[in-house]
């Protein structure tokens, strides 16, 4: 076992027991067929765009048995589209449709869940599912707060299924070369990681509206606070209305492809982008395992639309209030400093004593990348970094079902990561320099701070513990 792969190894089986050290999870669930001869049953849950996709990547894997969706227009998009899709393959269909994910928990027909909802419904759904014995596939951010990072954690712990967290770009060679080449000393020592992730964007007052006849706004909402259904037509004047979103054809609102401009729904641009980039940028520097993060997060650079209150709170409830320009300073225990922009170009660029190199989801370049010409990673770095062959990340997680062997972004890394990316838009939202204990996951001497680290959750949606 490579220098590399031990170090990941070990960081990962502190967390898992015995068992799951070795790579391994629960070999049964209810209603999970032992036949290798039969494909697991999947249901998608959330049929927006991200979970119809990544279920129609599974269709290769598995069989479809439900779509989901607290929209009934959504859900009944999905049944139509992939089962003509799985005619045309000469292969029959028998998708069912609901609005309730209880009714998809509860069957025990069911072996995989394909979690595509917006981000405050994550945790809940998930833990559920995973105690159900059901194991899933969750988009990104797997959590809203660090508490249910905690709360999801302990949930794996105890249940022993599988969650694989749809951070994609580890299953992205590119990606994986930069962490060979920086974990394998060609950078020398790391001195700073810029992580860019582009601006929010920022709206006009939107106006409260009628509820589309197909929407269960209340369930939309689920554990967050209850507020009107907000929605505004974009018009030839669109430009005016949202900024940054292209050519202004895009309606404003607070549900569907819009939430994540809401800090009551997810986290902007912060835990959109930095769910990707946060992630792959933490484990360049070897800052993903279970006791891993920050020490100290402060922003440098703010720009909003909607002030905050003192306890960081937006101030305006009817339009967008994710921070639309910013930069935060993470110092990590390692000496390494890590910059966190919506300015400059999206991506990660590594720098260290002896180069660096810069990567995205285009392209990875650097001197220390052009040298791999000459001298070659060694013989087997991909099997130390990933485990083997580089697959479609939906594949892995497939791929994981069978073997039982721990998926390529599991809940552990993932949460060292998005909690980086929590802290952050805490820091933002108070605007001061917050102290981090990340072995206790503690804020230290900020009691405005440390209340932001959790939510109540609206009465009949509270995550069971």
């Amino acid at each position: 076992m490579s220098k590399l792969n031990r170090r990941r190894f070990l960081k990962s089986s502190s967390t898992l027991g015995t068992a799951a050290a070795l790579g391994f999870f629960s070999s049964k669930s209810p209603g999970r067929s032992q036949s290798p001869n039969e494909r697991p049953r999947f249901a998608l849950i959330g049929c927006g765009g991200q979970g119809t996709g990544d279920a129609r990547r599974a269709l290769a894997f598995g069989d479809m048995m439900v779509a989901c969706d607290v929209d009934s227009a959504h859900s009944a998009y999905v049944k139509d589209i992939f089962t003509k899709r799985l005619a045309r393959e000469g292969k029959k269909a028998n998708i069912e449709t609901c609005d309730d994910y209880r009714s998809v928990i509860d069957r025990d027909d069911i072996d995989a869940i394909i979690c595509g909802t917006v981000d405050h419904w994550h945790v809940k759904i998930a833990a559920e599912a995973l105690r159900s014995g059901k194991d899933v596939y969750c988009e990104k951010p797997l959590t809203l707060t660090v508490d249910e990072g905690r709360i999801i954690s302990k949930v794996v712990e105890e249940t022993g299924q599988l969650l694989q967290v749809g951070t994609q770009q580890r299953s992205d060679e590119r990606f994986l070369k930069a962490v060979a080449i920086a974990q394998s000393g060609r950078l020398g020592k790391i001195k700073k990681v810029t992580v860019g992730l582009n601006h929010n964007p920022f709206s006009k007052p939107i106006p409260v509206a009628g509820l589309p006849k197909t929407l269960n706004w209340d369930r939309w909402k689920g554990p967050t606070e209850d507020v009107p259904y907000r929605f505004l037509k974009n018009g030839k004047d669109g430009q005016e209305l949202v900024r940054n979103l292209g050519d202004g054809s895009i309606d404003a609102s607070n549900c569907h492809k819009e939430f994540r401009w809401w800090l009551q729904y997810s986290g902007g641009k912060m835990t959109d982008w930095g769910a990707h980039h946060v992630d792959i940028a933490q484990w360049i520097i070897d800052q993903c395992g279970p006791g891993d993060g920050p020490t100290e997060i402060k922003p440098v650079m703010v720009q909003t639309k909607v002030p905050f209150d003192e306890n960081g709170n937006p101030t305006l409830d009817d339009r967008y209030n994710a921070p639309h320009r910013f930069t935060v300073h993470v110092q990590f225990p390692n000496g390494v400093l890590m910059e966190i922009t919506s300015e400059g170009r999206n991506g990660i660029l590594v720098e260290g004593t002896q180069g660096r190199i810069f990567v995205n989801r285009g392209t990875i370049a650097g001197k220390p990348v052009e040298d791999l010409e000459k001298n070659p990673l060694p013989g087997g770095w991909l099997e130390d970094i990933y485990g083997g062959p580089v697959v479609e990340h939906v594949n892995n997680f497939f791929n994981c079902i069978a073997s039982r062997k721990k998926p390529a972004s599991d809940v552990w890394t993932h949460v060292a990561s998005i909690n980086t990316c929590h802290l952050s838009n805490i820091a933002i939202r108070l605007g001061r320099a917050i102290k981090w204990d990340p072995v206790s996951k503690t804020i230290q001497g900020d009691a405005i701070a440390s209340a932001m680290l959790a939510r109540d959750s609206r009465k009949g949606y509270e995550i069971e513990l």
